[in-house]
């Protein structure tokens, strides 16, 4: 095993490189760095799990929507001593090891020990990784990586085993999924379905179907805490800023010569043809395609070998044909996949199937010397080469407005796509006191955390109250220990309530909804299931 890891190090190490140099680059998701700050922030005042970023302007729920398992791990790694930047390059480095070695796990469960380092190669090498690492700096898509073949994997022993152990190895794997990244969790689902029709179908025996729904719900089960609250509450934020404009998913279809194109770029995806990102599948990935679809034509005659070509091919098709504006009608007749924004975050998907395909491929070459295997390792990795490295590195500073906290609450460069929806506005004075709208008031031993926040005030006259804090459900006011009944937000969104004159103590916290401590308590039980199951 020892020898198997350094190999793959070894192979995913030069795609690496640029993440050793002393400064980091640019990259289109910079914002990243504000959310593994935030995620580090709340863990250290003991908000668990995550839902509320403190400092994003007066606060805002994100993580009640968006998926945040790497940064949790972030948290650790920043523990360690790393700051803020060293871990996100930390990140990005250990969510291209961890794939190449799922990877591998996995293919070398169906085929050859030759043919899974093979996929890992395809696999960690692929034009669209450089994208996500180089260019879009796509952190929680990245991790999402490491998570499709453990699945595939996993289901594999559901099927052979049927064993408890299994079952719950395949829930936690979804769960994985789901707690990395909603979007591309959506966009798997079809592929892993059809995977299990797949191994159905081979196996004749439909009762297996009960035990991949069974991990299915225990993976939801798991996840719960976090897919509750984010689809139940979505209606309080202006999703609005998620599909619309630029994020229309109408303005992101891939035409078909793209897939085979060799341009490489720092750009934006734009409309038509003139995106200033690359779309490509990459030659030498559509080599092995092509060579695929030669030795299927070749094997015909072999049925169990075919119909895992078929199955293969059909997912690899499938997975451009949703990227296509041909399949725009899929699209507008399922609402939530408005949410994917980019049809061409289906490209993961395609990296993942031709990883497979280039196993397949090895596997079932009738030449199968070393030369011919390390011409073909050198063909994938020299292809992609250049593609690993990004446009430009930045100093520090430049992150700093992502890590400085009175920065973060000017909203400086901040996206709006989790604001919640009593928010007219975002501009006016940032403050971090409780302040009068009207009336006069002293304050005085303010104490803020990442979830709470507490003050004595002395009201000399009726006075409406803001405090610091963007209002969703949830915050909730005690005054001298009594839940006090709040007003209307303000048109920033803050919460406000009225007091008459006298000296009070006031306190602010985050509390549970319904429908989150229903989740926390679905993930606790499905947790205590997993590890029954492994007993």
């Amino acid at each position: 095993m020892k020898k198997i890891i350094l190999i793959l190090f070894l192979i995913t190490l030069p795609s690496l490189l640029p993440y050793f140099n002393s400064r980091f680059f640019y990259t289109q998701d910079y914002i990243f760095i504000a959310r593994l700050q935030q995620v580090s922030v709340a863990l250290s005042d003991g908000q668990f799990p995550v839902r509320w970023a403190p400092d994003l302007r007066f606060g805002e729920p994100i993580f009640n929507f968006y998926a945040s398992l790497p940064f949790y791990l972030g948290f650790l790694i920043n523990l360690l001593g790393f700051d803020y930047i060293w871990t996100a390059k930390i990140l990005f480095m250990l969510s291209s090891f961890l794939s190449a070695i799922t990877m591998f796990v996995f293919v070398r469960k169906l085929f050859s020990e030759k043919a899974a380092y093979f996929s890992s190669v395809i696999y960690v090498w692929a034009p669209y990784r450089a994208v996500d690492m180089y260019v879009r700096g796509a952190i929680a898509e990245a991790w999402a990586f490491v998570f499709f073949p453990l699945i595939f994997y996993a289901s594999l022993l559901v099927v052979e085993r049927r064993s408890h152990r299994s079952i719950a190895f395949l829930g936690l794997s979804i769960s994985g999924l789901f707690l990395t990244h909603n979007v591309t969790s959506l966009m798997f689902m079809p592929f892993l379905g059809l995977w299990w029709l797949y191994l159905i179908i081979q196996k004749k025996n439909w009762k297996l179907s009960l035990s991949l729904i069974g991990s299915f719900i225990l993976g939801i089960g798991i996840s719960s805490f976090f897919l509750l609250p984010a689809l139940a509450e979505r209606q309080f934020i202006q999703t609005k800023y998620l599909i619309v404009g630029y994020f229309d998913f109408r303005a992101h279809f891939v035409a078909l010569k793209q897939f085979f194109s060799t341009f490489w770029g720092y750009g934006s995806s734009l409309w038509g043809l003139d995106d200033g990102l690359s779309f490509q599948i990459g030659l030498a990935n559509w080599g092995i395609i092509i060579l695929a679809g030669v030795l299927g034509f070749v094997n015909r005659k072999n049925k169990k070998l075919l119909s895992l070509f078929v199955f293969l091919g059909f997912s690899f098709t499938l997975s451009l044909f949703f990227q296509h504006n041909k399949s725009a009608f899929i699209w507008e007749a399922i609402p939530s996949m408005a949410f994917i924004q980019f049809p061409w975050r289906f490209l993961s998907i395609s990296v993942f199937i031709t990883a497979i395909i280039g196993g397949l491929v090895i596997d079932n070459l009738k030449y199968k010397s070393k030369i011919l295997y390390l011409v073909l390792f050198f063909f994938v990795i020299s292809f992609s080469f250049s593609f690993f490295k990004p446009k430009e590195y930045v100093d520090d500073s430049f992150f700093d407005k992502f890590i400085n906290i009175e920065t973060m609450r000017q909203g400086v460069d901040l996206t709006k796509d989790y604001l919640p929806v009593w928010v007219a506005t975002i501009d006016g004075e940032v403050f971090n006191d409780f302040k009068t709208e009207t009336g006069e008031m002293e304050t005085n031993d303010f104490k803020r955390a990442s979830d709470k926040f507490s003050g004595n005030v002395v009201v000399k006259s009726k006075a409406n109250i803001l405090a610091p804090i963007t209002y969703f459900p949830g915050w909730q006011v005690w005054v001298n220990g009594k839940i006090l009944p709040q007003q209307s937000p303000s048109s920033m969104g803050l919460i406000s309530f009225e007091l008459l004159p006298g000296s009070y103590k006031i306190d602010v916290k985050l509390t549970n909804t319904p429908i989150r401590s229903i989740g926390n308590i679905l993930s606790l039980i499905s947790i205590g299931l997993v590890v029954v199951l492994f007993l």
